[in-house]
Formats: structure tokens, C-alpha cells, sequence
């Protein structure tokens, strides 16, 4: 299956520049981050356990929160996006993804 990308985004700092980028695709997850020295972290989706938003007054106010999420992978268990634009959708656009590329891999959903 070819890699797509389902969405693209940075966090939200009101204006303010931002040195980290986000990437998801239908087969993982990507985190660049770094002006000078350049930093690539990858998860594969199928590794993500849960995925859940916070979001304060304010952030729900302007519409956005940090994604959570909780992993298989040992060396980071648990991946946080901050300060993501419209959040509850792109944790809906995350979880799909997981779901199907566990359906794709044969995984099974732990209870």
C-alpha cells in the first residue's frame, strides 16, 4: 500500500513561530523538529495504544489542545502534540488511522 498523507500541521502558538512539524500518514506518525539541527522522530501507527485531547477554557476557545499518545514503543511511550489546531478532529483523523493499519497488519485491539 502506498503512504498518503492524512494531515500536516504545526502547533499553535498564537502567531508565533514554530520549529516543529507534524505528519501523519495511513502508515505512521512523524515529529520534526529543530531550526539548526534537525530532529525526526517516527512512529508506526499500528504502536499507538490510545489517543486523547486536553484542552483548557482558552484552547477550546480558540480550538485547539494537545493530542496524547499512548504507545507500545519503548522508548517513547507516551508521544505528546501540543497545541494542535482543531484537535478533536485530528485525533479522529489519528484514530482512524490506527484502526486501519491494525486492520491492514492483522492486529488485534487490546480490551
Amino acid at each position: 500500500m502506498e503512504e498518503q498523507t492524512l494531515w500536516k500541521g504545526k502547533p499553535f502558538y498564537f502567531g508565533l513561530p514554530s520549529f516543529t512539524n507534524y505528519h501523519v500518514t495511513n502508515q505512521r506518525l512523524i515529529v520534526e523538529s529543530g531550526i539548526f539541527t534537525k530532529t525526526t522522530r517516527e512512529m508506526e501507527l499500528f504502536r499507538i495504544r490510545d489517543v486523547s485531547v486536553k484542552r483548557n477554557v482558552i484552547e477550546r476557545l480558540f480550538k485547539f489542545g494537545d493530542i496524547t499518545l499512548a504507545t507500545t514503543d519503548s522508548t517513547n511511550p507516551t508521544l505528546l502534540l501540543k497545541n494542535i489546531k482543531s484537535s478533536q478532529e485530528v485525533k479522529d483523523v489519528i484514530r482512524a488511522a490506527v484502526r486501519e493499519q491494525r486492520n491492514t497488519q492483522k492486529l488485534e485491539f487490546p480490551e
